[in-house]
C-alpha cells in the first residue's frame, strides 16, 4: 500500500492536544460514546503560578498518569524515547513510521514544530512538541498530520517526509544540548473494548467532586497539593486575570485565552452531557438543567470571544466581565449539578455529601 489514512475524526475537545490527539481517533467508534460522556466532568488549575513563576493553567482532569500514557481504555499504547529512537537513522524515520501507520498505529511523534511549515512557529525559534500522524502517501512523500497551525486553528495537513526529519534531527540536537526535555513518542492501535455502558457511579463521583471543590481520583498515585479541583477554579480564574489587568510582574503568560476557551468546552461538555443523558434515558428531561446549562455554555463562549478581541484590540470593560460571569458561574453550577445527581440517583454505597466551598 503506497497511501494509507487511518479513520479519524474532528476531536470534541481541543484545548489541550492530549484530547484532541485520543479522542480524535475514540470519536470515530460509536462504542466509545457512554465512555466518553462518563468522563471529562472534573476540571483542575495550577495554584502556585504567583509565588514560583509557573505558566497558569487549566484542564480537563482525570487523574494520573499523562493522558497520553496508557489512561485511555480503549487505545493500545506503546511509548519510546530519543535514546532509543536515536538508533534509527534520519532517512530512516519516514518509512519507520509509514510501517506503523500501515500497521494500524497512530503516532504521536515529539518533534521541532518550527521545521514545520504549517506551525505557527515555522522558522522561529525551536518550539518542541508532539505531532500527530494518522495516514502516509509514498509516492507524493507527504504524512497526513493533525496540529494547530499558524492561524491556530486544529486542522488536518500535510508534512513533507523532509521537513518531518528536519525537525526530528533539530529535536536530536536539542536534546543533546539539553535545551529541552524528552516527553516521548506514542504508538496507538484502537483495540475494541468490551461493553462499556454510561457509569453512573464514575460520573457521581465526578460530578460530587466538581461541586466540593476536591478530587478523590488515583489519590493512592498522586499528591494534588498545589493543584484547585471543581468549583474552586473560579477563585484562580479570577487570580489570574485580576494579575493580568494589573500586569503583575510575577505572572508569566499575560494573554492566554487558552483558558476561557478550556472553561467554554467545559460547559458545552456538560451541556451536551446533559442532552445525551435524557436522549439515552437515563434521566428524565428536566428544563431548568437543560436550559440552565445552555445558557451557561452560550455566556462562557461569549466571555472567550470578547476575551479574543481584547487581546486584538484592548478593551478594559473585559475584566469587569470576567469577574461577573465567574460570580454566576460559581453560583449557578452546584445548584444545576445537585439536580444532575439527583437525576442519576445517588447510589446508598457513597458516602459523599456536598460542602460549601466558598
Amino acid at each position: 500500500m503506497n497511501a494509507v489514512q487511518l479513520p479519524v475524526l474532528n476531536p470534541p475537545l481541543k484545548g489541550f492536544l492530549r484530547w484532541a490527539y485520543t479522542l480524535s481517533i475514540t470519536s470515530v467508534h460509536e462504542e466509545t460514546i457512554p465512555w466518553y460522556y462518563s468522563n471529562f466532568i472534573q476540571l483542575s488549575c495550577t495554584t502556585k503560578f504567583m509565588e514560583d513563576g509557573r505558566q497558569y493553567f487549566i484542564d480537563f482532569f482525570r487523574g494520573k498518569p499523562n493522558e497520553l500514557n496508557f489512561n485511555n481504555p480503549f487505545l493500545l499504547t506503546c511509548s519510546v524515547n530519543y535514546t532509543i529512537l536515536d538508533n534509527l537513522a534520519l532517512d530512516d524515520w519516514p518509512k519507520f513510521f509509514a510501517d506503523q501507520i500501515r500497521s494500524g498505529y497512530y503516532c504521536i511523534v515529539f518533534v521541532d514544530e518550527a521545521k514545520l511549515s504549517p506551525a505557527a512557529s515555522y522558522q522561529k525559534e525551536p518550539f518542541p512538541h508532539h505531532l500527530f500522524l494518522y495516514g502516509f502517501d509514498w509516492e507524493e512523500n507527504m504524512f497526513d498530520a493533525s496540529m494547530f497551525d499558524h492561524t491556530g486553528v486544529y486542522r488536518n495537513v500535510k508534512i513533507p517526509f523532509q521537513e518531518f526529519q528536519d525537525a526530528a534531527g533539530s529535536m536530536r540536537k536539542l536534546l543533546k544540548e539539553k535545551l529541552t526535555s524528552d516527553h516521548h513518542t506514542y504508538f496507538y492501535k484502537y483495540a475494541p473494548h468490551s461493553a462499556y455502558p454510561f457509569d453512573k457511579t464514575a460520573a457521581i463521583d465526578q460530578l460530587l467532586d466538581y461541586v466540593n471543590g476536591e478530587t478523590h481520583l488515583n489519590r493512592i498515585n498522586y499528591n494534588p497539593d498545589e493543584e484547585a479541583f471543581g468549583i474552586k477554579v473560579y477563585d484562580y480564574l479570577q487570580m489570574y486575570f485580576d494579575a493580568v489587568e494589573q500586569n503583575d510582574s510575577r505572572l508569566g503568560d499575560r494573554n492566554d485565552a487558552r483558558h476561557l476557551h478550556v472553561l467554554w468546552e467545559h460547559k458545552k461538555m456538560m451541556s451536551e452531557r446533559i442532552g445525551y443523558l435524557v436522549e439515552e434515558g437515563i434521566i428524565s428531561y428536566d428544563e431548568e438543567l437543560v436550559e440552565g446549562y445552555k445558557d451557561i455554555t452560550k455566556r462562557a463562549m461569549k466571555l472567550r470571544d470578547q476575551y479574543i478581541r481584547h487581546v486584538i484590540r484592548e478593551d478594559k470593560e473585559v475584566f469587569k466581565r470576567l469577574r461577573l460571569r465567574f460570580d454566576q458561574f460559581r453560583e449557578e453550577e452546584p445548584v444545576l449539578l445537585l439536580k444532575l445527581i439527583k437525576l442519576l440517583e445517588v447510589p446508598s454505597k457513597s458516602n459523599k455529601t456536598y460542602v460549601e466551598s466558598r
